[in-house]
């Protein structure tokens, strides 16, 4: 089985955060957003992965996942540029798929149930519904009688309830019917118009609806969220940092190359490599990226990514951007909420 995973979009909700990169690269719970699909589909037995690549810091996904090898899998690339929708996107990925069935998942999107029903044998169609309170955010389906009768993109007035998660399976069909689409009203050849074309051919599209978790992390609020649920279900106690008068509490995973000082850790919480913490409470719910130094703070909830730096505050339900830097001058503060871009640095008074 294949699989392609989309990597474009411009993330603009997240903002400043994907400024300088894509939205898919940024870890939550110790890994980046796309690499919680791409690790989930590996354990169901795919090995072979096509990445459609944005016009947004496609070289960092490039030097990130590499040729697959580090995760015993392939990787290619193929590069679409500018959004010009998730058909588009899909189509670019012909060569790769070839002659063979193949899962499509988007980047964005931690499924954790019903990839299984993807990835089994047979020649057939197939995506994952799930009950949502805003659907005219989604792609929506309408289903009568046990089948999907309809199909509607991002709807001003919605048809169901029932969102697409963001996970496709498709045959080489699908290659056909984009062929013949034209562009909505946005802009952009739709995924759903793709999918109502192999419905109105006759064509099975098997679904089901995942009762569980699953986020599009589209916003702060979302990534905040998703890494909570993460570090909830996968956390581990494993601490192969330093650490020296420090208590590490519960379900803490603490890489190597790192030195815990005078802290208490509480998890779940996920520390990475080459992080210095002195004298600081971290946690729960807070994952701390690789690189970050955090010195004489209070971190819950919060998401902490690669190379910031952090001395004399406290946060809570925040996110700061790599290499970012955010520091007090005078006293603590009561806490303050954040969402700080790459690059940047913020003195708080």
């Amino acid at each position: 089985m294949k699989a392609v995973i989309l990597h474009g979009g411009q993330g603009t909700r997240l903002r400043p955060l994907t400024h300088t990169g894509p939205k898919q690269l940024i870890r939550v719970a110790g890994k980046p957003i796309s690499q919680w699909g791409l690790d989930a589909l590996r354990a169901l037995g795919v090995n072979e992965f096509c990445i459609i690549l944005g016009d947004n810091g496609a070289e960092r996904v490039v030097d990130y996942y590499g040729d697959g090898s580090k995760w015993g899998v392939r990787v290619t690339y193929v590069y679409q540029g500018r959004a010009r929708g998730l058909a588009d996107a899909v189509r670019r990925a012909e060569d790769f798929v070839g002659g063979d069935n193949f899962v499509v998942y988007l980047g964005d999107n931690v499924v954790l149930e019903g990839l299984e029903d993807v990835v089994e044998g047979g020649d057939f169609n197939a995506v994952l519904l799930a009950r949502v309170a805003n659907p005219n955010r989604f792609g929506v389906a309408l289903v009568e009688g046990g089948r999907i009768v309809k199909l509607v993109e991002k709807p001003k007035e919605p048809i169901s309830d029932l969102a697409l998660v963001g996970v496709y399976r498709f045959t080489p069909e699908v290659f056909e019917v984009i062929a013949q689409l034209e562009p909505s009203w946005r802009g952009e050849l739709e995924i759903t118009d793709a999918i109502q074309r192999l419905v109105d051919r006759g064509r099975e599209v098997r679904f089901r609806v995942v009762q569980g978790w699953w986020k599009d992390t589209g916003s702060p609020e979302d990534l905040l969220e998703a890494n909570r649920t993460l570090l909830d279900r996968y956390a581990s106690a494993s601490v192969a940092s330093e650490t020296v008068s420090s208590s590490v509490e519960g379900r803490v995973t603490a890489e190597e190359d790192s030195k815990i000082i005078g802290s208490i850790v509480r998890g779940p919480s996920y520390v990475g490599r080459g992080c210095v913490i002195k004298d600081s409470y971290i946690g729960p719910y807070t994952s701390i990226g690789d690189g970050v130094e955090v010195d004489s703070c209070e971190v819950s909830g919060s998401l902490i990514l690669d190379g910031a730096s952090l001395s004399h505050v406290r946060i809570v339900d925040s996110i700061l951007g790599a290499n970012s830097k955010v520091y007090r001058r005078t006293a603590k503060p009561l806490g303050s909420k954040l969402v700080v871009g790459e690059n940047s640095q913020l003195g708080l008074e």
